[in-house]
């Protein structure tokens, strides 16, 4: 999985001033491993904003029930990204697929559009190539960086963008969700992150994406189909947790140790109930704990504690009767 630590800020300049299209900076870090997809703002608030309000007219659309961009192939779509800091940072943009089946597998470029001769035209590099995402920022623009090895499956492609400021970016789709030995109609998601130039993680954002040619029609039938979902089946009430796990969080209290103050209790058959109870109630506790894997050391001493004054009402009785 990608790395979340947080190491100190470091000055871009040098990289700003040092960058071609399609380049991989040797102190930029190649994420490997499937991205991680967990959802916050961090520290500086990162917050990703796609304005899908005024596209009617225009090749892609944003989808603010299903949170996700549906856009025509080459076509650029702007991405806010906003941020509480003055300090220079960096955007990751990473393609990945949405189902948890799917997850290991990075997302490749089909085997036509890999083969298309602007590529050649413009000498892009393998990886640059293979990446299903571009910056809209032409060829030999600063501070775009494509990140990701095509010899190692566990090297995933993304883009990387160094912003000075809080800003918008425009990128585009080299590849169509129907493309056949890449996407091959699989969902696909966008994982936008907030990086430092040492890769430390300050926040993350996922959008859905569907790359295709009519972007209203296949919108408005995904909505469609998603709203009679809704009304067709109730959300499934959460599934209740493990027995074991469910009597210890309701019994949370009994790892409280209380001391019994002494008492006289009148009445052997009274003792003797009430000190039955509380040890079957004891040993009941330890075989939950058990099932866990938590400490019964403390419990055990109890069990035996009680036993013992078990076994001292019984003698109490037999003492009697004779």
């Amino acid at each position: 999985m990608m790395d979340d630590s947080i190491p100190s800020s470091i000055i871009l300049d040098d990289i700003h001033n040092n960058s071609l299209f399609g380049d991989v900076v040797d102190i930029l870090p190649t994420p490997t491993g499937p991205p991680d997809r967990t959802v916050f703002n961090g520290i500086y608030n990162f917050v990703v904003e796609i304005d899908g309000s005024n596209t009617q007219k225009q090749k892609y659309l944003y989808s603010h029930r299903l949170n996700r961009i549906y856009v025509n192939m080459e076509c650029n779509f702007s991405v806010n990204f906003k941020w509480d800091t003055n300090e220079p940072m960096y955007v990751r943009a990473t393609t990945v697929f949405s189902e948890p089946a799917q997850a290991q597998k990075r997302v490749e470029r089909c085997i036509q559009h890999s083969h298309d001769s602007y590529n050649t035209l413009h000498r892009l590099e393998p990886h640059v190539v293979k990446n299903v995402l571009r910056s809209a920022r032409a060829a030999g623009g600063t501070g775009v960086y494509y990140c990701g090895d095509v010899a190692s499956a566990d090297s995933w492609y993304s883009v990387l963008v160094a912003f000075p400021a809080p800003a918008s970016h425009a990128f585009q789709f080299v590849c169509k969700n129907s493309c056949s030995s890449g996407i091959n109609r699989r969902p696909i998601d966008l994982i936008f992150t907030l990086e430092d130039c040492a890769g430390g993680v300050f926040g993350r954002h996922v959008v859905g994406a569907r790359v295709c040619s009519c972007p209203r029609r296949d919108m408005l039938a995904d909505e469609r189909q998603a709203g009679a979902k809704r009304r067709a089946a109730p959300a499934p009430a959460p599934a209740p947790p493990p027995p074991a796990k469910r009597l210890l969080r309701e019994r949370a209290d009994e790892d409280a140790v209380v001391t019994l103050p002494e008492m006289k209790i009148y009445g052997l058959r009274t003792a003797s109930a009430g000190i039955k109870v509380m040890l079957e109630m004891m040993e009941h506790l330890k075989a939950i704990k058990s099932s866990v894997q938590q400490p019964v050391d403390e419990l055990n001493k109890t069990i035996n504690d009680l036993k013992t004054i078990k076994d001292n009402i019984k003698s109490i009785k037999k003492e009697n009767e004779q």
